[in-house]
């Protein structure tokens, strides 16, 4: 099988990497709560998008770092190459931030592949030529489509809801509920290949 997975809050954890790096740049009151959504809802609360922007930009650029796999994750991946599927990893994922200093989010996230196992050693499970990080949620969609996936793995509902998500590719939602019965929610990496 083509098995399509991605990056951002699917392989890469960001638990509490926003809220530490807006506390170390004195953006963020000790008190916010720590979850991406509450550091996001903080900034939205003072009118200052654009404070939210260019913090995500630093985020999922030089702290990318902090980030961590989520559990089994890697394990999960490995497995699935072993047992002979094709694995690819599409993200959308602008190349540099709107705001801030510039860096290449593409290359952050390849050296954080890297740097965690997910490319470069022999049992990896993504070859470098297996990495597509595309610029718009639309070509995103179209690579999932063109690369032929059988089942893709996101956190989004909206992609999986999209006009362009490919009927024949089976929807995998990772660590989100969802009250949509076509969905296949799962919490844990550790859980999908048994939905599966």
């Amino acid at each position: 099988m083509i098995i399509g997975i991605d990056f951002d809050n699917t392989i890469a954890d960001y638990t509490g990497v926003f809220y530490r790096v807006g506390c170390a740049l004195g953006w963020l009151p000790e008190s916010v709560g720590q979850s991406k959504n509450e550091v996001k809802q903080y900034f939205i609360d003072l009118g200052n998008e654009a404070k939210w922007t260019e913090l995500q930009g630093i985020v999922y650029g030089k702290e990318i770092t902090q980030a961590r796999p989520y559990p089994d994750c890697l394990d999960t991946l490995k497995q699935w190459r072993k047992q002979g599927h094709t694995l690819k990893l599409i993200s959308h994922k602008t190349r540099y931030p709107i705001i801030g200093e510039r860096v290449d989010f593409h290359v952050a996230a390849t050296g954080w592949l890297e740097a965690n196992g997910f490319v470069g050693k022999i049992d990896a499970p993504f070859e470098k030529t297996d990495l597509f990080f595309n610029e718009t949620k639309e070509d995103k969609l179209l690579r999932i489509s063109t690369l032929d996936c059988e089942i893709f793995v996101d956190d989004l509902e909206s992609i999986f809801n999209h006009a362009l998500f490919p009927a024949q590719c089976k929807k995998v939602l990772f660590n989100t509920r969802s009250n949509d019965p076509t969905l296949v929610p799962v919490q844990l990496w550790s859980d999908i290949p048994d939905k599966l």
